[in-house]
């Protein structure tokens, strides 16, 4: 790749919250220091993109690594670019999005990718697949309407779920809506599969999904509680020192057991310095933090409108996963670092890689989860 583009749970969390072995959280935080940031070079970047990212997340390619892709959404729209070389290959243009989450229906290379992005002007969530030949965006029908305002959304589902579920957070509760693919005549879409709410603490504004199914939410004062369906968030699963939490995402894998035991890392962003603190997933102990530094032709990170993550292979460098950030300004952009980097610059135990599109069924198993690609878009 050219160094410079110039260019997360599922049916089970609906039934009682998030299940899934844990190693259970201290009752109170220790008071400690703020980590020092280490600093990782920056290894790629989307520059000269026409508005500032409001959401960055990853689809991963069936069965070509480099060919995943980053997803953008921006007050211009949805779009998204080659990991290999930053190349663009699908545009939704002439829509407001604030933010975007991607995950999966269905399980191995047949898997549909489906991103999902809030649209302000609407009030409503729209849903997008990506066809795993042409890579392009598909329109899919389906996408709930919110009343009040939406905080925060992440979409996963726990290792052994075929269908995703999409949390949105809103002031002291988190929606989940259980999603299924439909087809209706030559119309391909996303329904509403079972829709629920829990109560959780007023100061939520961002969450994110593990390789379980368990979702953690972000405050804004820097706590991290994790959603259990015994959750009573009288304590924080962990504190970051973050003066503006802006942004949580999940970094590791399901274990030999599947999606009862998962091996990674919380990352949140403080949008204000661009600092990245990481902290294991399992106990919620702090493992240090990171920076984005220049490269020879790529800026710093000083400060960032958002935060994207994934630990899957999405080849080359970010064979273990990438961490994307939005930069706002002058030169709205993109900048990434390797997974791998972080870890080793931490010195975090190395994971394998993620396969957020689970593993195909046994032959003879039903296999018609799949949405059939219909109109893709690229204007």
């Amino acid at each position: 790749m050219n160094r410079v583009f110039v260019m997360a749970a599922g049916a089970a969390f609906l039934a009682a919250a998030a299940c899934g072995e844990r190693t259970d959280a201290p009752s109170a935080v220790e008071e400690v220091a703020a980590p020092e940031p280490v600093g990782v070079i920056a290894s790629d970047a989307l520059a000269g993109l026409s508005a500032p990212p409001t959401g960055v997340d990853f689809w991963t390619h069936p069965n070509v690594s480099f060919n995943s892709l980053i997803i953008v959404a921006s007050a211009d729209g949805l779009a998204s670019y080659n990991m290999e070389d930053g190349n663009e290959v699908s545009r939704v243009p002439g829509v407001s999005l604030n933010g975007v989450a991607v995950s999966y229906i269905g399980f191995g290379p047949l898997a549909a990718g489906v991103a999902a992005a809030f649209d302000e002007t609407q009030g409503a969530f729209q849903f997008y697949g990506v066809d795993n030949v042409s890579r392009l965006f598909l329109p899919l029908a389906g996408g709930p309407s919110i009343r009040g305002a939406v905080r925060g959304f992440c979409t996963g589902r726990a290792a052994t779920s075929p269908d995703p579920t999409l949390f949105v957070v809103q002031r002291g509760e988190l929606k989940i809506f259980n999603l299924t693919p439909v087809m209706n005549g030559e119309t391909a879409g996303v329904s509403i599969n079972g829709e629920a709410g829990t109560p959780i603490p007023e100061t939520a504004t961002a969450c994110a999904v593990d390789m379980a199914g368990v979702v953690y939410l972000l405050g804004n004062g820097g706590e991290i509680y994790r959603v259990d369906s015994d959750s009573a968030f009288d304590a924080p699963f962990a504190v970051a020192f973050a003066d503006d939490p802006d942004g949580i995402a999940f970094l590791g894998s399901s274990q030999a057991d599947g999606a009862s035991s998962v091996n990674g890392q919380i990352a949140v962003l403080d949008g204000d310095t661009g600092i990245i603190e990481l902290f294991d997933a399992r106990d919620g102990h702090a493992l240090g933090a990171a920076r984005i530094d220049a490269a020879d032709e790529i800026d710093a990170v000083t400060e960032a409108t958002v935060m994207g993550a994934s630990a899957a292979n999405l080849g080359g460098l970010y064979r273990d996963g990438a961490i994307a950030l939005g930069v706002d300004g002058e030169a709205p952009a993109v900048r990434m670092i390797p997974a791998n980097g972080v870890a080793n610059a931490l010195g975090v135990p190395a994971s394998p890689p993620a396969n957020p599109r689970g593993q195909a069924p046994a032959r003879g198993e039903d296999n018609n989860l799949i949405i059939n690609p219909i109109a893709p878009i690229n204007e």
